[in-house]
């Protein structure tokens, strides 16, 4: 019998002409099954998913950097990161999305007794970027 697992898919919502990204957002599932088949779930769910998802702003913590060519001016803006840079930054980004997932699961939990439901440390996700163009949002999938 396989047990459940708490699988998460992950968005990032980003400006198609900027590429600068303006939210992020997640969602948990309970799936059994294989790595595979679980993977393969959340790629179906995360096409339509997004729109009910809970999006929150870009972490504080997180800044970007323009340069003013012709005067050479550095301005800094927290809150903002580039789609580019979402591989490099990993799951930290996602921390208060966890948190928000952990949060709506318990409040679903069947059995009050059962414990707190976790993010495990190292959870199975899938990642797709939400593109914006001119009022118009789309999932990109591959």
């Amino acid at each position: 019998m396989n047990e459940s697992e708490l699988c998460i898919n992950l968005w990032y919502c980003f400006d198609k002409e900027s590429g600068f990204v303006a939210a992020i957002a997640g969602r948990g599932y309970f799936l059994n099954g294989t790595d595979d088949k679980k993977t393969a779930m959340l790629k179906v769910l995360a096409v339509s998913d997004f729109l009910n998802a809970e999006w929150q702003p870009v972490p504080d913590r997180y800044q970007a950097n323009l340069v003013d060519i012709p005067t050479n001016k550095t301005t800094s803006f927290s809150g903002v990161i580039h789609a580019s840079d979402i591989d490099m930054l990993g799951m930290d980004l996602f921390e208060e999305v966890f948190k928000q997932i952990e949060s709506v699961n318990q409040a679903y939990l069947p059995i009050k007794k059962a414990g707190t439901v976790k993010v495990p440390d190292e959870p199975l996700y899938v990642l797709t970027p939400v593109e914006y163009l001119k009022g118009l949002i789309k999932t990109i999938t591959a």
